[in-house]
């Protein structure tokens, strides 16, 4: 399958209305959370909060994904292992939220619960449990669903967030291995081990911030380094690497060369938890619609914009993302 990075270096900002697409795009987020975010006034060491309001939802980096997706006319499913009373509640409310889950529960322990504190000055504090171990029976349970799942026309596979306790060596070469063989392009959104092994399991695209990046390749992240850890990864099948910065510039290499996204400037940030999963999102949709490297990368960097102004992962403006999205500023430097 062809490289996101190929074809024409198109200026156009224009982007069309948003569509419902084919299910092209299926995203699998092992390790589901119950996830809680509350807004307080400021962080002060020692002191007692109390609030009457806080937003309650289904999560891991997989959902935040999706969420993002729905809201650029991507209705994708997400796959990924439940347990427990809270793997209940999230599976209720997966489905009432309109997300199309599927789910290989087990029955050790409780699916993990998040939470997520942010003060009125945008800064955040995250609190995630592990999650439960999911035990060899429900692993080959759920490969065996993801076989199923990757039905003609799925083009492109997520595979995104913590890697849950238990999983034997290979699952996640064998996710990989099991999407090339249907002809799908395979993007991961992962850390520590499971990274790893996408890699050497020929995994097309890498999108991690930079430690993540660091802590792969054992050198402190700089441009020149990137891209010499990509092109020495390209003859095992690599074919896109992205490392996010937070408010400092994304890099991103292809076969076809490196680029730097410098995102835009924020008059308020409410929140930046997400925002590393609605670029994944906005990259996915670039992609699926079949829109050139630089505009993709645009179009992820306008949507992680759009995901700092709001409370709750995956929440972006699609207005606000057009309108970041021609602000932001790639350049391709090799």
């Amino acid at each position: 399958m062809m490289s996101p990075g190929a074809g024409s270096r198109s200026k156009n900002k224009k982007f069309p209305a948003a569509r419902a697409v084919s299910p092209g795009v299926l995203v699998l987020n092992l390790n589901f959370s119950a996830d809680k975010t509350i807004l307080i006034p400021a962080f002060e060491k020692g002191r007692v909060y109390r609030f009457s309001r806080a937003i309650s939802l289904p999560g891991g980096k997989g959902v935040n994904v999706v969420r993002a997706l729905a809201t650029l006319g991507i209705a994708a499913p997400v796959a990924g292992f439940t347990s427990g009373y809270n793997g209940r509640w999230i599976e209720r409310e997966l489905k009432r939220n309109g997300i199309r889950a599927l789910i290989a529960r087990h029955g050790v322990g409780e699916s993990r619960m998040c939470l997520t504190v942010v003060d009125g000055r945008g800064c955040s504090m995250d609190f995630n449990e592990e999650g439960p171990a999911v035990p060899p029976a429900a692993q080959a349970r759920f490969l065996r669903l993801f076989g199923r799942a990757l039905l003609p026309g799925v083009r492109l596979v997520a595979v995104c967030g913590r890697t849950p306790a238990g999983l034997g060596k290979g699952f996640y070469s064998a996710l990989v291995r099991a999407a090339a063989g249907r002809g799908c392009f395979t993007a991961v959104d992962v850390s520590g081990p499971a990274l790893a092994e996408a890699l050497a399991a020929g995994v097309d695209c890498i999108k991690i911030n930079r430690d993540e990046f660091e802590e792969l390749s054992g050198a402190p992240f700089s441009p020149s380094g990137f891209y010499s850890f990509f092109r020495g990864r390209q003859a095992r099948g690599l074919q896109t690497l992205i490392v996010t910065g937070g408010q400092a510039p994304a890099y991103a290499a292809s076969p076809f060369g490196l680029w730097r996204i410098t995102p835009p400037r924020l008059g308020r940030l409410q929140s930046p938890v997400g925002a590393g999963d609605s670029f994944m999102a906005g990259f996915i949709c670039g992609f699926v619609r079949g829109y050139d490297f630089e505009r993709t990368l645009g179009f992820a960097g306008g949507a992680a914009a759009s995901d700092c102004l709001t409370l709750g992962a995956g929440f972006i403006n699609r207005a606000k993302t057009l309108a970041f999205a021609r602000r932001v500023r790639v350049k391709k430097i090799k």
